[in-house]
């Protein structure tokens, strides 16, 4: 059994058993990548927010939350006014609707993870100040929560 087989065993207390990690180690370096599409039209499907964008923790699960809600809102006004609800238009709206959303949290955590790796002393200083003054400050903290699950710019969802 390998160094790292017995650290990974010991680290989650076995409760997988025996584990055996296969020689060889691999980098993924990071990198951020972004879909041509959110939605194709042959297939009548669209893609949720942690298959579009470089989500990290919570704000994949916010962008998913915001994915289904504006996919809930195009397909009930196409409903409505007797379209397809799979047509390459209506699917068209939902990758427009997204669009901002998915740019502005792939940048957001681009420019976090580039600033983290930064080997720049005001770039990192710039970053441990930034968090700080959010951790630290109520109101700073709580604009930085509601603008994660739901950006001021995005337009109000209107009640079906």
């Amino acid at each position: 059994m390998t160094k790292l087989s017995e650290a990974a065993e010991r680290q989650s207390h076995s409760i997988l058993g025996r584990i055996h990690v296969e020689p060889g180690r691999h980098l993924f370096p990071l990198a951020i990548e972004q879909p041509r599409q959110v939605a194709k039209s042959p297939h009548r499907a669209g893609r949720d927010g942690r298959a579009c964008a470089a989500a990290i923790g919570a704000q994949g699960l916010n962008l998913g939350l915001r994915d289904a809600a504006d996919i809930a809102d195009i397909v009930r006004d196409a409903m409505l006014s007797g379209e397809d609800p799979g047509s390459p238009q209506v699917l068209k709206r939902f990758g427009t609707a997204r669009r901002a959303d998915i740019a502005s949290r792939t940048f957001a955590i681009d420019a976090a993870n580039r600033s983290l790796l930064s080997d720049f002393l005001p770039m990192q200083s710039l970053r441990a100040a930034g968090l700080h003054l959010i951790g630290s400050f109520g109101p700073l903290r709580r604009l930085a929560m509601r603008e994660g699950l739901a950006p001021s710019w995005r337009p109000t969802r209107r009640a079906g």
